[in-house]
């Protein structure tokens, strides 16, 4: 299986409504919507409004037909502490396969040069990203918004 990354585009927009109400991504996300139905209106508001970030989607080659969305990373800047990344696997048939690991590999590559840490924040009961995450060399540094703790990669952490 052959793993790769693309800019998120316009028109991933509706598979991206649709993987945000797998009730096993939304209820870690560290801005939680578990209470709340997102809508067309909202989610494409979050769209027009994002700022010092980069969403790549990612995809696999699984069979003669091609590459094939299947999760996305997000990676945004944070001018006054360390850059965040966060990820998630849409196509659940693929969890815990790889696909994860090998997608934040490549987004790690594509900002490795310009930052000098990045964290991610996780949920405490999210083992399975807490798993990835410690797998790529991340190290707990404590707590973050909203209940969710805070993993950091430092400077020298090329993949």
């Amino acid at each position: 299986m052959r793993v790769s990354i693309r800019n998120l585009r316009d028109t991933d927009l509706p598979l991206l409504l649709a993987w945000s109400h797998i009730k096993e991504i939304w209820t870690y996300m560290p801005t939680s919507r578990s209470k709340e139905n997102l809508t067309w209106e909202k989610h494409f508001d979050w769209w027009r409004g994002r700022k010092n970030r980069f969403d790549w989607m990612i995809l696999v080659n699984l069979d003669e037909y091609g590459p094939r969305p299947v999760g996305v990373v997000k990676f945004e800047y944070k001018g006054g502490g360390p850059s965040e990344i966060g990820i998630y696997i849409g196509e659940v048939t693929l969890w815990d396969k790889g696909v994860a690991a090998e997608a934040l590999r490549l987004a790690l590559d594509e900002v490795a040069a310009r930052y000098r840490s990045i964290s991610a924040v996780i949920h405490p009961e999210n083992q399975r990203s807490i798993r990835l995450f410690t797998g790529l060399g991340f190290k707990k540094v404590g707590k973050a918004r909203s209940g969710q703790e805070e993993y950091r990669l430092h400077a020298d952490f090329s993949m």
